[in-house]
């Protein structure tokens, strides 16, 4: 009875040492390029003065990165390039419905002030932008990081504004 006992005793005290490095272990992880959680130093809080119509977009996430690949680029009139983004498996919770049925099944990223501003009224957003620029390729993977928002416009989330990609392999 006692070995029953310490045997026991024994598989607990395992049990709750291996939760324990797993959790120290997910918490060291969380910079590598797949994990998609938060990373402020990815995000620069400024570019929010460049958004055209900003109050549409609720702010969902302040900060995360994703992977993924880009399948289509629009040049839109307010000067954004509005990127078709196929995201990797495990961020495709990230989609809702408008971005199954309206966007492809894409998550959207919105470069900011990356070409001629042709909308009167969203001239003045790009105004004084200086940065970043991106040059991004149709097919290439990408690290991409921003603040994860809600369109009220238009119903579909996306990154806005995307403050880095960075191509992967």
């Amino acid at each position: 009875m006692k070995f029953a006992k310490a045997f026991l005793l024994l598989l607990v005290l395992a049990a709750c040492a291996f939760l324990a490095y797993r959790a120290w272990q997910l918490s060291h992880d969380s910079g590598s390029e797949e994990s998609g959680l938060h990373n402020a130093a990815q995000c620069d809080q400024s570019l929010w003065d460049h958004i055209y119509n900003a109050g549409r977009l609720k702010v969902l996430d302040p900060c995360i990165s994703v992977t993924g690949t880009v399948e289509e680029v629009r040049k839109e009139t307010d000067g954004d390039y509005h990127v078709l983004f196929r995201l990797d498996q495990q961020f495709e919770s990230l989609l809702n419905e408008k971005n199954i049925s309206r966007q492809q099944g894409d998550l959207v990223l919105e470069l900011i002030c990356q070409g001629t501003v042709r909308q009167a009224d969203a001239v003045d957003s790009c105004s004084s932008y200086e940065g970043p620029y991106f040059e991004i390729e149709i097919g290439q993977r990408y690290l991409a990081s921003g603040p994860y928002v809600y369109d009220a416009d238009h119903g579909w989330n996306e990154l806005h504004p995307v403050t880095s990609m960075r191509p992967l392999q």
